[in-house]
């Protein structure tokens, strides 16, 4: 059993509870204003996309207006693109959705439930997966301390990592180019040899995939 388990659940609820904005611009401590001009970055794409949601192999809901809050890790629902009120998805390792082109799974870790979270699948393998975790954080507004100091306003910062998925084991993927390339050192010759052909940069998304994926069909 890897770092990370799955587990089944014989429940299903859409809801696990509805979003007050207003209580999450309170929280931040900002006002309206304030809030609406940095909301959006606190999602991998601001915008309701149409989806569906899954439960195990079946599709249990489709067409359903969803987005991904990378501050809060919660998938957010809507059953109308029109509707102002939307709830957030029961985090459920048995239930994963796709928004648009992107799944995104959620992931119990057993040792520390404080890195429990939702992935977003970008290639699953007979061996390998690839998976991406997109954390935003929130940065406080901070005056100026002197006439040479800039006051920088409230903002979410994102930051993403990657992993490489062996069987259920998860294991962060480095940043730089000969630390990716030790990862698939059991097909080191092949690997090299396919990277340089392609021309191939895997520090960049696209081409890690594409790199990944080759290094999963030659297991």
């Amino acid at each position: 059993m890897g770092l990370f388990a799955q587990r089944a659940t014989n429940h299903y609820n859409i809801h696990s509870r509805t979003v007050d904005l207003n209580e999450k611009m309170l929280a931040f401590g900002l006002t309206e204003a304030q809030f609406e001009a940095i909301k959006d970055e606190a999602y991998a794409n601001p915008n309701f996309l149409p989806g569906s949601i899954y439960q195990g192999e079946e599709i249990v809901r489709s067409g359903i207006q969803m987005r991904y809050n990378t501050y809060a890790d919660e998938i957010e629902i809507k059953e109308k693109p029109s509707s102002k009120d939307f709830g957030a998805l029961v985090k459920d390792p048995d239930i994963f959705v796709k928004i648009g082109n992107n799944i995104y799974v959620f992931v119990p870790h057993e040792q520390s439930p404080d890195k429990s979270g939702y992935f977003n699948v970008l290639f699953a393998g007979e061996r390998y997966d690839l998976y991406k975790r997109t954390i935003s954080t929130f940065i406080e507004a901070k005056e100026a301390q002197s006439s040479y100091d800039r006051a920088t306003p409230p903002s979410f910062k994102k930051s993403t990592t990657y992993y490489l998925v062996d069987n259920g084991t998860f294991l962060e993927i480095p940043n730089t180019r000969s630390k990716i390339m030790n990862m698939m050192s059991s097909k080191k010759k092949e690997m090299h040899q396919y990277v340089k052909s392609n021309k191939l940069d895997v520090r960049k998304e696209a081409d890690l995939i594409k790199a990944l994926q080759h290094f999963d069909s030659l297991q």
